[in-house]
């Protein structure tokens, strides 16, 4: 294989040729099998109701601390349409070394995968907590048209969460970009993960 000039280059400083199959450009992260299960359990059945759908991703916070395998944050993607749930995601940033896995991102990520594309146009987000400044740049690029959320940032905060930092008024700049912000909601159930994360001193980033 001829090399181009970078390719060039490294080779005089490393040797010898760099033309090699590529590895992956980030690791791969692995969905929990306990999450797996629930994916397939519900993937394509209709969950109708902004609650209900909540309720689900915090039940997915809850048991991703029970089961030790991230922190206490949940996230879906759900078919605007008619409410098929087509992905699912949370906070792995422990487990995978990763500070971007975040419940919302891996959503993204996983969602996108499946679908073989970056746009999830007629999509909605739908997370146990209020995106942090990272989740909430990255949604109106991702291309959902809704972010249903239960509990609020503080909440995060409380508990010693890093939220970054975002504009007051970020669901107004969200809603300018067509992007329709729902919460918080059903906040008392939302502090179940973060009350269990505490119980299990879980690690604070």
């Amino acid at each position: 294989m001829k090399c181009g000039v970078i390719c060039a280059s490294l080779s005089l400083l490393l040797g010898g040729c760099c033309c090699f199959p590529p590895g992956p450009l980030t690791p791969a992260i692995a969905m929990p099998e306990w999450l797996d299960g629930v994916e397939r359990q519900f993937e394509g059945r209709a969950v109708p109701g902004d609650e209900a759908k909540l309720r689900f991703v915090i039940d997915l916070a809850v048991e991703n601390v029970r089961r030790g395998t991230g922190g206490p944050f949940g996230a879906a993607i759900f078919d605007s349409r008619d409410d098929r749930l087509i992905a699912v995601g949370v906070n792995s940033v422990v487990p995978a070394n990763q500070s971007w896995a975040h419940a919302e991102m891996t959503a993204f990520s996983h969602a996108q995968h499946k679908l073989g594309t970056f746009d999830l146009t007629n999509c909605v987000l739908v997370s146990s907590c209020e995106p942090c400044a990272m989740c909430t740049g990255a949604t109106p690029w991702s291309g959902v048209e809704a972010l249903l959320y239960a509990a609020s940032g503080d909440e995060a905060r409380a508990v010693g969460f890093d939220e970054g930092d975002k504009l007051p008024e970020w669901a107004q700049s969200l809603e300018k970009r067509g992007v329709r912000v729902v919460g918080p909601m059903l906040e008392e159930d939302a502090r179940e993960p973060f009350r269990l994360y505490q119980e299990k001193d879980g690690k604070i980033y």
